[in-house]
């Protein structure tokens, strides 16, 4: 693939916010009129100035793997990622930032990196700074954030760094940030660090628009973890921190991060967590506007994958949640908005996946890389401007041990064996729903419709047969 390094001739590009929550629930969005514990005022911000696509997809119902469809506009299968474990894009896969880099765009990463690999607190991994997945390595030329699955929301210096075991360091994740190629302690709570960064590249003096990733590690868990105001605004105390006296942290975090004990304020720590990270999008939203530049950006909010069930997430009328391929782990929230172009407060019921993302960012952009690259995206704007009766034909997903595919309101979903691991309970089995009649898939139609079964098979054995070859 080959792409121009000219100057597009527009003078007047957007800039491009990409805000990724971490595990968000479907319904834990004020617009989305879901959970009514979940105010969200300033995420409503972004859906009424613009979008709010109802049927809006993640490619994996797990962040490494949802993450590479993000920023490559590209089934994340083609090169080998189906599920955790999976492999990195390769460098002719080309990026979002990379290719906005070559239009001229400044392009930072605020937060989360996980792709494939865990760079950081891994004892397998020497130098992270040589990994197709580090930031700087995939087009962005400033990095605040880590490189992991989580990250502890305060213990964020050099001296909070002292697990021996490696398998608890790895799972626990305490210490510094990177600071592009080093590491930097800090003070305080990665929500509002990542927010006050975010404000901080606002209102950096450089022409050149900007492409931000605002990649949030909230509200995925620990979601005991906030600030005490939240706290104290949902009436909840301090949860206790792991004691490596008494358990390794691999237990500690069974048992409070996978639910193997229930807490009976968890959904209000969710709410704490979910409150601050609120409040920190209200702060990135007003300093766009301070700065005169919330007319001319083009904003997208997504949550990585489905609600998970481990921290109280409410993912509405959808059936399942993380880890799944049941609508609650791969649906999610999706808005986007950019009042230079797009028209306030409408809704778009028609599928679309985070791989669009890519694509309409580049046409954003006027990039002629639209014309030479190949995507398994779409460019929203087709969508949003002269509204096609299909958009895409099909939507596919494949974990390994389950996959599904979604054509019209047709929805299969198969499973080849049981999963029942902690919080996770699918069976082994055939399941067929028509999402339109049917939302929360209460109703398996397998046994009803054969010859759909048949056609929706063949649809994703074609998509099998074509993804291997690239």
């Amino acid at each position: 693939m080959a792409c121009s390094e000219k100057m597009p001739v527009k003078d007047d590009r957007p800039n491009i916010l990409l805000i990724i929550t971490d595990d968000q629930g479907y319904a834990d969005y004020s617009a989305y009129d879901g959970a009514p514990d979940a105010i969200t005022p300033h995420m409503d911000q972004i859906a009424q100035k613009g979008i709010r696509f109802t049927d809006g997809y993640a490619t994996a119902p797990v962040c490494n793997a949802s993450r590479q469809g993000i920023i490559t506009g590209a089934y994340q299968e083609r090169w080998g990622t189906y599920y955790y474990g999976g492999k990195i894009f390769s460098e002719s896969q080309y990026t979002i930032p990379e290719l906005l880099g070559k239009q001229g765009y400044r392009c930072v990463k605020i937060g989360k990196t996980h792709y494939a690999d865990i760079l950081d607190n891994n004892a397998k991994i020497k130098n992270p700074l040589e990994y197709r997945e580090f930031p700087l390595n995939h087009g962005y030329e400033e990095f605040l954030g880590f490189c992991a699955h989580r990250h502890d929301y305060f213990k964020l210096k050099a001296s909070d760094d002292w697990v021996e075991n490696p398998d608890d360091d790895r799972m626990s994740q305490f210490g510094p940030l990177w600071r592009n190629k080093e590491k930097e302690d800090f003070n305080g709570y990665t929500t509002d660090i990542f927010g006050d960064e975010a404000v901080r590249q606002i209102e950096k003096k450089d022409k050149r628009p900007f492409f931000m990733e605002l990649s949030f590690n909230a509200v995925h868990h620990p979601i005991y973890q906030a600030p005490d105001k939240y706290l104290k605004q949902f009436g909840v105390e301090k949860f206790p921190e792991w004691n490596p006296e008494e358990e390794s942290f691999l237990d500690y975090h069974a048992r409070t991060c996978w639910r193997m004990e229930e807490d009976p304020d968890g959904r209000k720590r969710y709410l704490a967590n979910l409150a601050c990270l609120d409040d920190n999008i209200g702060k990135v939203l007003q300093a766009l506007d301070r700065t005169g530049k919330l007319e001319n950006t083009l904003i997208f909010f997504i949550s990585d994958n489905g609600g998970s069930q481990n921290t109280y997430a409410d993912n509405g009328a959808l059936n399942g949640h993380k880890y799944i391929l049941r609508e609650g782990g791969i649906r999610t929230p999706f808005t986007m908005s950019w009042p230079k172009r797009i028209k306030s407060n409408q809704v778009i019921s028609t599928p679309v996946s985070h791989m669009d993302i890519m694509p309409t960012c580049l046409a954003a952009a006027g990039s002629i890389a639209t014309d030479s690259l190949i995507f398994d995206g779409k460019n929203l704007f087709d969508l949003t401007e002269s509204k096609p009766q299909v958009f895409h034909e099909t939507l596919v997903w494949d974990t390994g041990n389950e996959w599904a595919i979604r054509k019209g309101d047709w929805k299969l979903h198969v499973v080849k064996k049981d999963n029942h691991f902690r919080s996770i309970h699918l069976d082994k089995g055939t399941y067929l729903y028509n999402l339109k009649n049917d939302l929360g898939e209460t109703t398996n139609l397998a046994a009803e419709h054969p010859e759909k079964i048949k056609e929706l098979t063949a649809n994703y054995q074609d998509w099998k047969e074509e993804i291997s070859q690239k």
